[in-house]
């Protein structure tokens, strides 16, 4: 079938997120009639030329589909009757092949491998009942069928570009590259590169210093010649679908051709240099460059601080993306965006800025004042492009270390003198928030230190906050003498659901701590908590003063700390109860760690388990008993969740069932509101452990947890 290259139909193009405005410009430039963007794409309205031109010019879609029916789909009735609205021998041959793409779920369909394949079942259906044959399924089909269905409504299309538009063609599809090209091409249209383009200057310059994979100068050499992304592509659009108009396709071809040579007459004019330190990098880019046959460019390979100085373009964009490694922070960052802003602001005046970086970057490292920040979806990490008018560094830079938080810590340090000497821990806190405007609490681990950052209130202007945090950061190494690099940070939220228990980043800063003679493995980065809650160092040290001869239950065992104190103090026997395997599978390492994995007489057990329910049906009895639940859990027992305020005289009175006659139960937590039921003390003899177990490096916190040692009468 031809299609008839004048009717109005309706497309949608995807996109990366936040770049549908940008998109809704560049279709309308390309012939839409009309637009209206959407969450990740934007609808249009547009006879086939408008299509085809649209996915053979767009730098910023990443998929065109042609929108065959809209309506109800919210069960299989109702998106079978939109189906077979449609005329589908129009587009797809008897004997060709398709395949499904399918989104969201409805009433009937809650699985999309069912719904992919069952739209091709009706789709095939069709073709049977006409023609007896019915079209085959492929990886590489003749058409592929899009199917979204949203809150009860349906929309059927077919995908008309026959790769991803993203794709230019001069990178491997298996090369990875820190940034896609479509949403390269959209950061360099919010830095004002097509604005330099079409400006009278004579001469214009794009600068990447750190190019890596060279997207940013490719892309903008592309925008800079007119040349259209889809002439580097071997395929663009689907040219088995039987709506496809050839002479239409060609025709287009061949003006985007002649836009070409003629944009490639003015090579004089602009001038691309990439730079990065790594000669791999620069080889990686050179090749991607040729391939594209575009004119020579500049290649350097040096780090920032020995760039040389550009030609004297007229005027010129220098474009940055540093690549930036996961366990990087400010301390170590600070020399890449110090020497970056300086080189950056000798630079001509006429010159302008943008720097593409992960949401978090120290910006305010490079001394510079950015004009504008725009935020960026790459893949699934959220990023902000800065943008510099100007490249103008502050007369008077900011003071990045603070005398008031060094001179503070050499206080604390100086209280802790005699308890860091005695060395019975290399774990210990040095700072908690003592000044207000650094929000964050500090603790030492071996030669380690590990940064909560206390979420500020609303009041507490963010980008003041921020600035605050990288001072500190800055500020700690010195102030403790400790490596830059050995610095983790973490912001401290309040946590629901599994998120206590599941990993927090990939980094695995894990190492090994010491604490009265015991040894515990700890990681600083992978999870919420450390893995050694060091406020709760003199209980455990009491547990292993203790444990000699005793049965000992640790409930809700965590990283089984203080189990290990327990069976280091010679107890004959440890249980340790607690749902998650991670942290029970941690527990025997540090088990592991101390010499205790050998244990032929099962003197040492770790149990997997809702802890409350497996203390409820206990028939066992115990000596000593830890109990240090937390704030809320989920429990089938009580009422679905337990809340330790409202439930902890059930809980209490449980382990109390299993505690002998002569035990302790040590019952501690950390809700800073707890008050203990009046009807304990009634029950039971209760000493008020909370002094004493508060050590000297927590005493300005004395809310920290709550400490109670719990007897039978």
């Amino acid at each position: 079938m031809q299609s008839d290259n004048v009717t109005s139909l309706q497309w949608f193009f995807a996109c990366p997120q936040f770049i549908e405005p940008l998109l809704a410009d560049e279709l309308t430039d390309c012939g839409a009639e009309s637009v209206k963007i959407g969450h990740a794409g934007v609808q249009a309205l547009g006879d086939l030329r408008f299509g085809y031109r649209a996915m053979l010019w767009s730098r910023l879609a990443s998929r065109a589909t042609l929108q065959l029916a809209q309506g109800f789909g919210k069960d299989q009735a109702e998106l079978q009757a939109l189906i077979d609205s449609i005329d589908w021998q129009q587009h797809l041959r008897p004997e060709g092949t398709l395949k499904v793409r399918f989104f969201g779920l409805n009433d009937d369909i809650r699985n999309t491998q069912f719904g992919a394949q069952w739209v091709k079942d009706q789709i095939g259906d069709q073709f049977r009942s006409q023609h007896g044959v019915r079209p085959s399924v492929s990886n590489t089909p003749d058409l592929v069928v899009v199917v979204n269905l949203h809150k009860g409504n349906a929309s059927i299309g077919i995908e008309l570009n026959q790769h991803s538009l993203h794709q230019r063609g001069y990178r491997d599809l298996g090369t990875h590259a820190p940034i896609r090209e479509n949403l390269a091409a959209a950061v360099l249209v919010r830095a004002g590169w097509p604005e330099l383009i079409a400006s009278d200057a004579e001469t214009v310059a794009l600068i990447d210093p750190q190019c890596a994979a060279a997207t940013f100068l490719i892309e903008g050499a592309l925008m800079a010649f007119d040349i259209a992304p889809g002439l580097l592509r071997e395929h663009t659009v689907a040219e088995r679908w039987l709506g496809h108009d050839a002479d239409l396709w060609q025709e287009l071809l061949e003006e985007a051709q002649q836009r070409r040579a003629t944009g490639l007459a003015h090579t004089e004019r602009f001038e691309f240099w990439g730079n990065d330190s790594h000669a791999a990098a620069v080889m990686a880019a050179r090749a991607d460059w040729r391939s594209t046959d575009l004119p020579a460019a500049r290649w350097t390979q040096c780090d920032l601080k020995a760039m040389p100085a550009p030609t004297l373009a007229q005027v010129g964009l220098v474009i940055n993306s540093p690549t930036i490694e996961a366990s990087a922070n400010v301390v170590t960052l600070r020399p890449l965006f110090d020497a970056l802003g300086t080189w950056m602001a000798s630079l001509p005046s006429t010159y302008r800025g943008a720097l593409f970086a992960e949401a978090d970057v120290p910006i305010a490292l490079t001394n510079l004042f950015y004009s504008k920040e725009y935020r960026f979806l790459n893949s699934e990490t959220e990023c902000k492009l800065y943008t510099f008018d100007k490249l103008v560094q502050k007369e008077r830079p900011t003071e990045w270390i603070s005398d008031d938080l060094a001179n503070r810590i050499t206080k604390n340090l100086r209280k802790l003198k005699n308890f860091i000497k005695q060395g019975h821990t290399d774990a210990y806190r040095v700072y908690d928030m003592d000044i207000p405007e650094y929000a964050i609490a500090v603790d030492r681990y071996a030669d380690w230190l590990h940064v909560q950052e206390y979420a500020p209130p609303k009041s507490i202007d963010e980008k003041a906050a921020e600035q605050r945090l990288q001072q500190a950061l800055l500020t700690l190494p010195a102030a403790l003498g400790v490596d830059p690099k050995k610095v983790v940070l973490k912001q401290r939220r309040q946590q629901k659901g599994k998120n206590q228990y599941e990993k927090q980043g990939r980094a695995e800063q894990a190492l090994i701590v010491s604490e009265h003679g015991v040894r515990f493995k700890v990681n600083l980065s992978d999870y919420l908590d450390t893995g050694l809650f060091l406020d709760h160092r003199p209980i455990r040290y009491w547990l292993q003063q203790h444990a000699k001869g005793q049965r000992v239950l640790n409930l809700f065992c965590y990283t089984g700390t203080a189990s290990v104190h327990a069976a280091v103090g010679g107890a004959n026997r440890v249980d340790s109860v607690d749902m998650s395997a991670t942290y029970l599978e941690w527990a025997k390492e540090n088990f592991s760690l101390n010499d205790l994995q050998h244990d032929p007489y099962r003197r040492y057990r770790f149990i997997q388990a809702n802890v409350l329910e497996w203390l409820y049906d206990c028939d066992e009895y115990y000596d000593l008993i830890f109990l240090d639940p937390p704030t809320f859990s989920n429990s089938k027992r009580m009422q679905d969740t337990f809340d330790v305020q409202r439930d902890h005289l059930a809980l209490i009175d449980d382990a109390m069932r299993v505690l002998s006659a002569e035990g302790t139960l040590i019952f501690s937590n950390n809700f800073r509101k707890f008050k203990l039921d009046a009807e304990v003390g009634e029950k039971y003899a209760v000493q008020d452990y909370r002094k004493q177990s508060l050590p000297l490096d927590f005493e300005r916190d004395p809310k920290i947890h709550g400490c109670w040692l719990i007897r039978h009468r």
